[in-house]
C-alpha cells in the first residue's frame, strides 16, 4: 500500500559553479595530494587539504579577499557539502594561513602530482611548453626580511626606481595545449631572467614526472631572447 504525502516542502539552494569545481577537484586529487603531504595533528578540526578543497572553489568560482570566505561560503552553501563542517564561519583566514604555511615548503612536490595527474586525466598536451618570468612591483616600506635563502626576497630588481618599489620575480611555464599553467614559481626580485628557464624546466619534470607522460627529447620549450644563452643550450 503506498502512501501519499498530504504536504511536501521545497528547499531551494543556489551552490552555482560548485557543481563543477568540486568533482573537477577531487579528480585531480587535491586534497588527499596536500594531506600526504602536510599531515597534520591528530587533534585538528580539519585536514588541510579540505581546506585547500574550500579555497580552490572560492578562487575558481568568486574570487575575493581570504578574510570573506566565510561570507562566500553561507551565500554559495557550501557547508552543507562537507559533512566535516557545521558552518560557513569555520571557513576564517586563519585556517587559510595555517594551510599556506604548511604548504609552502611542499608546494613543488604537491604541485607536481597534481599537474601530472590533471594531464593524464583530462589529456593535456605538454610537448609544447612556453617559458617567460615577470616582474611583481610592490610599493611601500620595507621592513628586514629573514636571513633564508630559500625564501625569495623583495629586491630593487635590473631597473630600481626609487627605495620604494621592490620587486619579486614569477617564473612560468604554460602549455601550448590551452596556455594552461604548467609550472610556476616565485624567485628574489633580483634574479636575472637567462638563469631561471633551467632550473625551473628541470624542478617541473623531476616533480610532475614528466618523462611518465612522454619522451623528454620531444618537449620544446619556447621562450623569449634572453633564453638561449650558452650555458642554457648546454644544458638542453
Amino acid at each position: 500500500m503506498h502512501t501519499t504525502p498530504r504536504e511536501v516542502e521545497f528547499e531551494t539552494h543556489t551552490i552555482g559553479p560548485l557543481v563543477l569545481t568540486t568533482p573537477f577537484l577531487r579528480r585531480l586529487g587535491l586534497g588527499e595530494t596536500i594531506n600526504r603531504w602536510c599531515p597534520v595533528a591528530p587533534q585538528a578540526d580539519f585536514a588541510l587539504g579540505l581546506v585547500a578543497e574550500w579555497v580552490g572553489q572560492c578562487r575558481l568560482s568568486a574570487r575575493r579577499a581570504l578574510y570573506d570566505m566565510p561570507q562566500w561560503a553561507a551565500t554559495s552553501h557550501s557547508a552543507e557539502r562537507y559533512d566535516e563542517m557545521e558552518d560557513a564561519s569555520q571557513r576564517h583566514d586563519d585556517r587559510v594561513g595555517r594551510l599556506l604555511d604548511a604548504l609552502y615548503p611542499t608546494r613543488a612536490m604537491v604541485w607536481g602530482e597534481v599537474i601530472a595527474r590533471a594531464a593524464q586525466a583530462y589529456a593535456i598536451d605538454l610537448s609544447r611548453l612556453h617559458a617567460d618570468t615577470m616582474p611583481i612591483k610592490l610599493a611601500g616600506l620595507f621592513s628586514a626580511q629573514p636571513d633564508d635563502a630559500s625564501v625569495p626576497h623583495l629586491e630593487p630588481g635590473d631597473n630600481p626606481q626609487g627605495e620604494w618599489v621592490q620587486q619579486r620575480k614569477l617564473c612560468a611555464l604554460a602549455s601550448g595545449d590551452g596556455g594552461l599553467p604548467v609550472w610556476c614559481d616565485a624567485l628574489s626580485g633580483g634574479t636575472g631572467d637567462s638563469s631561471t628557464s633551467v632550473p625551473q624546466f628541470e624542478a617541473c619534470c623531476e616533480h610532475a614526472r614528466l618523462a611518465r607522460l612522454l619522451p623528454l627529447e620531444e618537449v620544446m620549450v619556447i621562450g623569449d631572447r634572453k633564453m638561449p644563452t650558452a650555458d642554457n643550450q648546454q644544458a638542453w
